[in-house]
């Protein structure tokens, strides 16, 4: 029995590995923040599976369709470590889902912008239509 994205999520993230242009293996968590002392809501976490990766901690997560759609999430990568922790993982960042209003198109291709300190180029990543999916069945978000 398959159970609606909400549910699903609430008990369990769901996870993808990806590739990125250069080759190099990042894994990719969608659920919601656990964590009280946080703001509830949807997160993105990328993770690095390729050694020497080290992610921005700054700079948000930009997603584009290919047809003028494009989404700025806001870095919330200090929602990694405990509250009053100052050390946040090099290979680890957060993003929140909230940003993604409008969802973006179930059947459109999505391509992140990972940010890193790559000072070679952009780190891209196409992501899978199963994740694209997963993306669009986003519950709407809450008005406050």
């Amino acid at each position: 029995m398959l159970l609606p994205l909400q549910a699903q999520a609430a008990a369990d993230p769901q996870r993808w590995t990806l590739t990125d242009s250069s080759g190099h293996l990042w894994g990719l968590t969608l659920s919601e923040q656990p964590d009280p002392a946080y703001p509830a809501g949807w997160r993105v976490r990328l993770t690095a599976r390729s050694p020497g990766q080290i992610v921005d901690h700054q700079r948000p997560l930009l997603l584009s369709d290919g047809l003028g759609g494009a989404w700025e999430l806001p870095n919330r990568s200090e929602e990694l470590v405990r509250q009053g922790e100052e050390v946040i993982p090099e290979s680890s960042a957060q993003f929140d889902a909230h940003a993604l209003d409008p969802r973006p198109s179930d059947v459109l291709p999505l391509q992140l912008e990972v940010p890193t300190d790559n000072r070679e180029g952009t780190t891209l990543v196409m992501l899978q239509p199963e994740l694209v999916q997963a993306l669009h069945e986003l519950p709407p978000n809450e008005v406050t």
